[in-house]
């Protein structure tokens, strides 16, 4: 069966669902595609368990949503079920949002249909059709059979660069090991929200932290995150290598369930007042950080962000903390200033060997460091605005992403590059925009 549309989006993790509904809003026709039978990606199947790198590094009375475009939307629906949690992380120095996994899936589900988006879960992109510089199909096998969609324009929001992949194109593989996340969800925690949220998870990743290697716990520095209007907890307590090989990926992600589960046992062993009658709700898909990126017309660096660099191509900004996850134990965690950011360039989007493919996600071109801050949520869902809007205007105006006029893409995204009031001003092009070269 043949499908055509004008924008083909692999990957509906969050970045791919904010592609597709705003480009389907836009009056594009959208073909959004995924190997799992859920949209989503791990902000839902792992789940993630928070939307990270959203607001600006700032006091909690200071902080601003740096990435309002789609979010502002998703947040706000989250409230409305009360099914969303917004906490100031010190450690951070920035607003973290917890939410349930399952009304996040709801919620991405009906912003899908009402868009008229065409979704196609459960199908795996197996062969990539190229015409010199130009992607032209993509082949997918389902349990249905085989499908062939056509585009002109392509989106690789498959989380490993996969589409970029098969179609031949150069990817960048990690030189250092990156460990992945098996997360576990606990129901039944004695919460209330007039309860200390922050001093019962601080005890409870002490108790992780102290107890580790009596309950057979690789990781030292776990985290927990608590949903205390639907009495849920988010334990991220293990590390597991997550290699490009099927067969090796599975291998390490065994143990590392059996950890979650020893996670979830010390705290309602030792911390039986709030976790006592908790119950292991789910292990979700094993958590993946990095793999594969592309190779694009611009890596972003370590020193770009710990510099707070403007591009002038930027399309996102990013406060998040630089979190590496290159070690079982622990990981390297370097949080920002307060008011700093940095803004993630056009061209770190852009395949450097094919015209007409755009990644988001962690999929762009960036080194470990740069990628363990931009790779979060709240970037990820600015990147996928940004792409729908570049492939409208270049759809619209007949040309090519490299001739993209970055002023009328910059004006459209104002919000997600200014704090406010600038971004309540309507567009200008008597206002220069404030980003430096």
């Amino acid at each position: 069966e043949m499908l055509r549309a004008d924008l083909c989006i692999v990957g509906a993790g969050i970045s791919g669902v904010a592609c597709a509904v705003t480009a389907a809003r836009l009056g594009r026709q959208v073909i959004l595609i995924d190997s799992a039978p859920w949209v989503g990606g791990q902000a839902v199947g792992v789940p993630i368990g928070t939307i990270a790198g959203l607001y600006s590094a700032a006091p909690p009375e200071g902080s601003v949503i740096l990435s309002p475009l789609f979010a502002e939307e998703i947040l706000a629906q989250l409230q409305e079920r009360a099914a969303a949690w917004q906490m100031y992380s010190r450690r951070a120095r920035t607003v973290i949002v917890v939410y349930d996994e399952g009304e996040l899936e709801r919620i991405l589900e009906h912003l899908l249909q009402d868009a008229g988006v065409t979704t196609i879960l459960g199908a795996t992109a197996f062969h990539a059709s190229r015409e010199g510089d130009r992607l032209t199909a993509v082949s997918l096998a389902t349990r249905f059979g085989t499908l062939r969609v056509e585009a002109p324009y392509f989106v690789d929001a498959s989380g490993d660069a996969a589409l970029t992949w098969l179609a031949g194109a150069a990817c960048r593989v990690a030189q250092c090991p990156i460990y992945g996340t098996q997360i576990a969800v606990l129901e039944g925690v004695r919460l209330s929200p007039n309860d200390d949220i922050t001093a019962i998870a601080r005890r409870a990743e002490d108790l992780l932290r102290t107890q580790a290697a009596r309950y057979g716990l690789t990781r030292r520095d776990s985290r927990v995150f608590l949903l205390p209007q639907r009495q849920l907890a988010v334990l991220n307590a293990t590390h597991h290598p997550t290699p490009l090989d099927p067969v090796a990926f599975w291998r390490s992600v065994w143990p590392a369930r059996q950890e979650a589960e020893h996670a979830a046992r010390l705290l309602q062993s030792e911390y039986p007042e709030v976790f006592g009658e908790a119950r292991l709700r789910r292990l979700g898909h094993p958590g993946i950080r990095q793999t594969r990126t592309i190779v694009g017309r611009y890596s972003l660096t370590a020193e770009d962000i710990r510099h707070g660099k403007r591009f002038p191509d930027a399309i996102a900004r990013v406060a998040w903390p630089i979190e590496l996850h290159d070690t079982a134990t622990d990981y390297r965690w370097e949080p920002f200033s307060d008011g700093h950011s940095y803004t993630i360039p056009f061209r770190a989007l852009q395949s450097a060997e094919l015209d007409n493919v755009l990644a988001i996600g962690r999929c762009i071109d960036a080194d470990p460091i740069a990628l363990s801050s931009a790779r979060v949520m709240g970037p990820c869902i600015a990147m996928g605005v940004a792409a729908a809007h570049a492939v409208h205007l270049v759809l619209q105006s007949q040309a090519s992403l490299d001739r993209l006029d970055m002023r009328k893409l910059q004006e459209r995204l104002r919000r997600n590059l200014f704090d406010r009031p600038q971004d309540e001003q309507e567009p200008s092009q008597n206002v220069p925009l404030k980003l430096e070269s």
